[in-house]
């Protein structure tokens, strides 16, 4: 009786590393206590190709090929920006409810299940489109304490800079006008119910 009990508890003991040894992710850098895999490098290089084949059509390809070494930096740098976030106790979480709420309304659709159908559309999760909006809040308000905060620019540098660039940063006059029109007249569904109605 023993001994089959020790030849099956033998035989799980040596299916236990083998199963161990499958490799579910490819980790393509490791950044302190996190890991860069591959699909989420593949997936930022996949979204560079496409931002630049929408702004730049055909010349995208070319493009592509000049800045495709930075995607593994550019993550790297993201990375430790949002460890440091972490460090300073930025979430993003209550700026991700605004900007989403803001994309919500620029995109004119009524709800956040069709933001989540257009993020869906553009070849990206909601949850991956979240993170990466997260990310980049936290990214942003990150630079803004560590950077911004210590820079100080004196009046006289200002000055300086405009007027050395006072022709770049001249414009000709505008007007832009914009026109509201109320109809006085009602339309013709609401004439048929005023017809059928009655008082």
């Amino acid at each position: 009786m023993r001994l089959p009990l020790l030849a099956l508890l033998a035989a799980l003991l040596l299916a236990i590393p083998l199963a161990a040894d499958t490799v579910v992710e490819e980790i393509v850098a490791r950044v302190n206590n996190d890991i860069i895999t591959r699909s989420e490098f593949q997936r930022s290089r996949d979204q560079l190709l496409n931002e630049l084949k929408q702004k730049y059509g055909a010349e995208g390809d070319a493009r592509f090929s000049e800045n495709e070494k930075n995607v593994l930096r550019d993550l790297i740098d993201q990375d430790l920006l949002v460890q440091k976030g972490k460090d300073l106790g930025i979430t993003g979480d209550t700026e991700i409810i605004k900007k989403l709420d803001e994309i919500h309304k620029q995109m004119h659709l009524e709800s956040m299940e069709e933001v989540e159908k257009a993020a869906q559309e553009q070849g990206v999760s909601f949850e991956d489109f979240k993170q990466n909006l997260r990310n980049q809040i936290v990214t942003q308000e990150v630079i803004g304490r560590e950077v911004g905060s210590k820079m100080q620019i004196t009046q006289e540098e200002m000055k300086a800079y405009y007027d050395a660039h006072a022709k770049e940063l001249e414009r000709p006059e505008q007007v832009r006008m914009s026109e509201i029109m109320v109809s006085t007249q009602p339309k013709e569904g609401d004439k048929d119910k005023k017809e059928a109605t009655p008082e």
